[in-house]
């Protein structure tokens, strides 16, 4: 006399391995662009920085008021970006006389999630810091 659930348990692990196999496609695509938008993250608060420190040197001399100069600030933001080995799509560089925000933009390419998510739009990852010249005395 035959069992009738002879040959389900190989059935069953199976199913359970290929969900795992699938679970574990999906995280690595997710820590990828999570990884790729903290590394974002951190050369935008660099470039912002920087950016920060292109005081118009003439203003502070003539008001003694702590402004930006927009080409100097915009140039030191863009020089610190450059200087990252990293693939940036686009940056952006805003200044008024008192803050500079950059904000940096990139592409990451999906594995195992493009097979659900439509790629004719890849995913975009965005970071955006803003700083502030500060006057110490």
């Amino acid at each position: 006399m035959r069992t009738p659930d002879r040959g389900s348990i190989t059935i069953w692990i199976l199913g359970v391995s290929l969900l795992i196999l699938t679970f574990g496609g999906l995280a690595l695509d997710y820590w990828r662009a999570l990884a790729a938008q903290r590394e974002l993250a951190a050369v935008a608060d660099s470039a912002a920085v920087a950016a920060a420190s292109g005081i118009d040197e003439a203003a502070y001399r003539a008001t003694g008021e702590v402004v930006l100069d927009e080409n100097r600030s915009r140039g030191l933001a863009e020089a610190a970006v450059a200087w990252q080995d990293l693939d940036v799509l686009t940056t952006t560089v805003d200044v008024t006389p008192d803050t500079v925000s950059v904000t940096l933009t990139t592409q990451v390419e999906l594995g195992l999630l493009g097979v659900f998510v439509d790629q004719s739009e890849p995913l975009t990852v965005r970071a955006t810091a803003t700083a502030v010249p500060v006057l110490i005395p």
